[in-house]
């Protein structure tokens, strides 16, 4: 799927730095909130600075253009917006070592902060292909490869991020200043196309089943996290989405309720690790639905 590019990354590109200070951020959010409705604007006001903080000015903008998608006549309604820009904004801001870096300095007094022996430690545990895929999207790749080679990618390394001592300053800020080399990773990209593809989804779901919307938009808080529980919470998303989903906006399938469905797979992703109960939910699901438009009229061609 290709990716939408606005005018104003293409500015960015190509003349220089302007969009990453923060007050062409703090100027779009006034600008917008104008239009947006009460409850959305409550959370766009939210998320801006934490989106700046998090990554930088760019990326805030980079949300509000999101978001302005959805304003005016073919918009949606304003719940529907405010769940919209809620999750957005989770994912948005993906755990990655940097994230936990950047939270556990902020914690320690700053990038100013000296050893503190009392600094309780923080733990998270990342898979070998979530830090491979912080290089770029080359270097990631055969990183990758040959990981899967070895049969570890999915491998886990537990990250300690303490401040108990000046060594573990020291590489707290390292990953700290790596923020700035975050939107040349592979996972930097990733993460952008996956929420292309979601909002993409949405779209095609108000096209085909306007009742569908709502459940499409929750099946994002199935992803969350690092790690083996964030690979198997995507896992179990693009199952959702190419199984069930997809089929029936491209018009394979026809699911009467739609919405529902999803519903029902998304419970049975919550409940199941392993993705067996999710797997036999959608077969059930797709064994009582008929065929929909476009199969129908494949099998009268076939016939004529």
């Amino acid at each position: 799927m290709k990716l939408p590019v606005p005018l104003r990354l293409l500015k960015e590109r190509y003349f220089g730095e302007a969009s990453r200070n923060v007050w062409v951020a703090q100027n779009r959010l006034a600008s917008l909130a104008e239009r947006l409705p009460p409850e959305v604007a409550s959370v766009a006001s939210e998320a801006v600075p934490i989106l700046i903080d998090y990554q930088d000015p760019d990326y805030a903008l980079l949300y509000l253009d999101r978001i302005e998608r959805y304003l005016g006549p073919a918009g949606v309604d304003a719940q529907t917006l405010a769940g919209i820009a809620r999750r957005m904004l989770a994912r948005m801001q993906y755990e990655d070592p940097i994230s936990v870096a950047r939270i556990t300095v902020r914690e320690a007094g700053g990038m100013a902060a000296l050893p503190n022996p009392s600094f309780a430690p923080v733990a998270r545990k990342f898979r070998w292909g979530e830090i491979a895929a912080l290089l770029p999207p080359n270097a990631a790749a055969q990183v990758i490869d040959a990981l899967k080679l070895l049969r570890c990618p999915d491998r886990t390394l537990l990250m300690r991020f303490n401040a108990t001592c000046r060594s573990g300053v020291l590489w707290l800020k390292a990953w700290t200043l790596s923020q700035r080399m975050r939107p040349f990773s592979q996972r930097f990209a990733a993460e952008r196309s996956w929420v292309e593809r979601w909002l993409h989804m949405m779209d095609r779901s108000r096209a085909r089943q306007p009742g569908a919307t709502i459940a499409i938009i929750e099946t994002a808080d199935l992803i969350e996290g690092s790690g083996l529980g964030y690979n198997a919470g995507l896992k179990k998303w693009n199952l959702i989405i190419d199984d069930l989903v997809k089929p029936v906006c491209d018009g394979e399938l026809s699911v009467p309720d739609l919405g529902e469905a999803v519903r029902q797979a998304s419970r049975a992703a919550k409940e199941d690790s392993d993705g067996v109960r999710l797997r036999q939910v959608i077969a059930d699901i797709v064994a009582k639905a008929s065929p929909g438009d476009n199969a129908r009229l494949a099998g009268s061609a076939r016939m004529n």
